[in-house]
Formats: structure tokens, C-alpha cells, sequence
């Protein structure tokens, strides 16, 4: 689903599960929409995610994971 923060617009799917880090430190995420997503270290470094965060893709094709409490103050539903 594509939510927006104004005005930045992202593509975004909650995670469902999350998996143990790889020998590279990657970190497996299950999304709602059926993709995993393999979080590098550089995005998990510093905070875990949890079942019910989101991973958001911008235009620009930067990936974020985010806690589902930001997220959802930040972000809405676009129409």
C-alpha cells in the first residue's frame, strides 16, 4: 500500500516476522505483501525490528525499516 508523510510519498508493507541475522549480518524480514526483505546490518545496527514495523521504500529507492509507532504518527493512508 502507498502511504504519505507530506510530502514525502512512500510504498510501504508491515513486517510479519523477522528472522536471525545472517553470516553477513543481514537481517530476513517477512512482509504482508508476501516479499522478504534482507535488512543489511546498517539498518539494524543500532535498532531491532519487530513484527508489526514497517519496511518503506521511497521514490528514490532508499529502503527504511520503522518502528510502527513513528510510522503510523508520520504517516497516513494515500487515497
Amino acid at each position: 500500500m502507498k502511504y504519505i508523510a507530506n510530502p514525502v510519498e512512500v510504498d510501504a508493507n508491515r513486517i510479519i516476522s523477522v528472522g536471525e541475522r545472517d553470516s553477513c549480518g543481514a537481517t530476513p524480514l517477512a512482509l504482508e505483501n508476501g516479499v522478504t526483505y534482507s535488512a543489511p546490518i546498517q539498518q539494524t545496527v543500532h535498532y531491532s525490528p519487530f513484527e508489526g514495523d514497517y519496511v518503506a521504500v521511497h521514490s528514490d529507492g532508499t529502503v527504511d525499516v520503522i518502528p510502527a509507532e513513528l510510522f503510523e504518527q508520520k504517516y497516513s493512508i494515500v487515497s
